[in-house]
């Protein structure tokens, strides 16, 4: 969505910064054993034109998805590593939710109404789709089958419901919301019922995400005047700090086993994707020259990238943070 569903200050930086590099890392350098199979899908480009790419988790093989001269953004994974649901505004003014093979193809509009849509979501069994909707005049979270059919209102609230998330079993789903002082995380039944805060900052807290085993959820927060990466129980103890930086740090992703997160970060103030072990330590980062790099999405498989259309090689040196939280 556009400016609406982000406060000004983080939107306005994420579309006014024209060069950036991508950052991931090597796992023999850092002694860590990262999915070399597996991929990330990102988002980028320049402030007005993002594009959807994908690379291997070691930061190799990027494709690139979308080719238009359209804003796509908030690109997820299917559970079964077949499709990727984005927004994008290629229809006209509007932000839809549109689904696309993840080797590239024709996008689909899935939702094909006049009002701004975002942070889809994809259920666990791939049957449904979560995302946040401004078509009845708040925003809102919604759920439709993944096909677009079987629209459902999941909250109903004079607060912003927005960016939600399913649960590794189906059952729950986590949202930010602003419907107690500040924004903070929520989670509630997949039918929208039993809405229970987990966070209680008098900031914003945004960006869940359930990890693999379903009993933490890694959020962005605006705290010390500075975007961080936090993990927290559900039952909303243990909160952490994870990366405690003097960056901007959001949009964490867990690794299909759990082990590592990846996040967009504005550290050495180049905004890129940074992967760090899911208790915070290590860190490593390879660069190339790619504008706008944010919103990563881990694949919930090994996936092979491509090599038919547009790609890119990554190149430059290798950027070691061995302890993020001392960045």
């Amino acid at each position: 969505m556009r400016n609406q569903l982000k406060p000004p200050t983080l939107q306005n930086k994420l579309r006014n910064n024209f060069v950036v590099f991508v950052l991931l890392g090597t796992a023999a350098v850092m002694g860590m054993i990262l999915d070399a199979e597996a991929q990330i899908v990102f988002r980028a480009g320049t402030p007005k034109r993002q594009g959807i790419y994908v690379m291997d988790t070691n930061g190799r093989n990027v494709k690139q998805l979308t080719q238009d001269e359209s804003y796509n953004a908030e690109p997820v994974w299917s559970m079964d590593g077949e499709q990727i649901a984005f927004v994008s505004d290629r229809g006209g003014f509007f932000f839809e939710i549109y689904v696309m093979s993840a080797n590239g193809g024709k996008p689909i509009n899935l939702t094909q109404h006049p009002a701004d849509h975002g942070g889809p979501a994809w259920s666990p069994d791939g049957k449904r789709i979560a995302f946040s909707s401004f078509r009845d005049g708040n925003p809102e979270v919604y759920a439709m089958n993944a096909d677009g059919t079987n629209l459902t209102r999941l909250t109903d609230h004079p607060g912003v419901d927005i960016y939600p998330a399913w649960s590794p079993d189906g059952k729950q789903i986590a949202f930010e919301s602003t419907r107690v002082f500040g924004s903070d995380i929520f989670a509630m039944n997949a039918d929208g019922t039993h809405i229970r805060r987990v966070t209680t900052s008098r900031f914003q807290d945004t960006d869940p995400a359930w990890s693999p085993d379903g009993t933490q959820i890694a959020f962005a927060s605006w705290r010390n005047k500075i975007w961080d990466i936090y993990i927290i129980n559900v039952d909303g103890k243990a909160e952490t700090n994870l990366t405690d930086s003097r960056s901007e740090d959001t949009h964490p992703t867990w690794s299909p086993d759990g082990q590592r997160i990846a996040y967009s970060s504005k550290r050495d103030g180049l905004y890129g994707i940074y992967v760090i072990n899911a208790d915070g330590n290590g860190g490593f980062a390879i660069v190339e020259d790619l504008q706008l790099a944010l919103t990563p999405n881990w694949s919930p498989k090994p996936l092979p990238v491509s090599p038919k259309r547009k790609s890119s090689t990554l190149w430059g040196a290798l950027k070691i943070i061995v302890n993020p939280k001392n960045k």
